[in-house]
């Protein structure tokens, strides 16, 4: 007798714990949810299984997505109403046991499945789906303070009518009812926004992203002397835009023999090879696709030579006067005197490369004289100053 009260009691304890010990779920029919119709009464129940169920009522809460308007889910998981519009619409339930629980066994846990319900329209058949045709702007960026046009277009349904569903357009810009995205963006950013469009019964929507940037400007250039041989740096700059930029050359120029265009830092380097005058167009372009040209004109100088290689005698008493000359090369030039040394009453001048003067004593000087140009370039000539009685 007391065995048999040992397993009935046994077997009463495996009753109220079991339920609570398997994993709570939605039955397999409540996967079935039937075809609603637009202006139809509508009636769905969901249902549950183990959990503390169904010693215990289940509960039942949307947690996400969105249900057909006219269509709502009771606590008790009664999806039911009357559909207004037509279309695809999921949803997320959360499936729990009774929470708090009233009775002390319940260990209440929670299951979450996503549903679908296909609303058609009075007519009994699917209504042709509306979908919006393209899913990224075209430009999908633009420049502050210039005019924008974009028209948004959908697919299917009947007479369309767009709006702006969330987010918010650069400032200056508008969506109207027929789907024109226009105006002029007085702002800057990356603006995201989701736009809607119904025809009366069906909805679809698309999230857009336009971004607005200062246009884009190649800053002022000012081109540096340049001269053969020498190592000649230009560095070009832009703002605006939408970093990084790229530089090139076009417009069927080319650069000089020499030297050569970086094109991510927009620097002009090299040690050019011939001599004149280039003019050369350049263009920046972001990574959004803008651009913007300037036309440049680069200049070399031929080398650097001292050309004086005489110079006429002078004369005890007599005023003399002598000028040093130059080829190529930059201005402005330096003159010096690197050894020798010039007849007593002569004058050299470092600044003009010239000789003056009346000398005082008959004689021969010797002297090695250089010029030195703007860019570093120098040149050397030895000559010799007679002075006669």
């Amino acid at each position: 007798m007391r065995f048999t009260r040992t397993v009935l009691l046994v077997l009463l304890l495996a009753l109220v714990v079991v339920p609570a010990a398997l994993a709570i779920r939605f039955t397999d029919d409540s996967y079935n949810f039937p075809i609603a119709t637009v202006g139809q009464p509508y009636s769905k129940q969901l249902n549950g299984a183990a959990g503390c169920g169904p010693a215990l009522p289940y509960q039942y809460t949307l947690i996400g997505g969105t249900m057909p308007p006219g269509i709502s889910l009771s606590f008790g998981g009664l999806v039911s109403g009357t559909p207004t519009l037509a279309g695809s619409y999921s949803f997320w339930v959360n499936l729990s046991d009774q929470n708090p629980p009233s009775a002390t066994w319940c260990r209440p846990a929670e299951s979450q499945r996503e549903f679908t319900i296909t609303v058609v329209g009075g007519g009994g058949a699917p209504a042709t789906p509306l979908s919006i045709v393209p899913t990224v702007l075209a430009p999908k960026a633009t420049t502050v303070n210039t005019q924008y046009t974009f028209q948004l277009t959908a697919q299917g349904g009947g007479t369309q009518t767009w709006s702006l569903q969330s987010g918010s357009l650069p400032t200056g810009l508008q969506l109207s009812p027929s789907g024109l995205l226009s105006g002029t963006p007085t702002v800057t950013g990356d603006f995201t926004f989701k736009v809607q469009v119904s025809d009366g019964t069906q909805l679809a929507s698309q999230t857009y992203t336009l971004t607005v940037v200062s246009a884009l400007k190649i800053a002022a250039v000012t081109v540096p002397a340049g001269e053969v041989a020498r190592p000649f740096t230009l560095q070009l700059s832009a703002n605006g835009g939408n970093s990084a930029y790229s530089w090139s050359v076009g417009g069927g120029t080319a650069l000089p023999a020499g030297v050569t265009l970086d094109q991510k830092t927009g620097v002009i380097s090299g040690l050019p090879t011939v001599v004149g005058s280039f003019p050369v167009k350049l263009t920046v372009t972001d990574t959004l696709g803008f651009t913007d040209t300037v036309d440049v004109n680069l200049s070399f100088a031929p080398t650097l030579v001292l050309t004086t290689k005489t110079l006429r005698g002078g004369k005890v008493g007599h005023a003399f006067t002598a000028r040093l000359a130059t080829v190529g090369g930059v201005d402005p030039r330096s003159w010096s005197i690197l050894r020798g040394s010039l007849p007593q009453g002569i004058h050299f001048s470092k600044r003009t490369g010239a000789f003056s003067g009346t000398p005082h004593h008959a004689g021969k000087s010797r002297i090695v004289v250089q010029v030195t140009d703007a860019l570093g370039a120098v040149s050397r000539a030895t000559l010799v100053l007679n002075v006669h009685a």
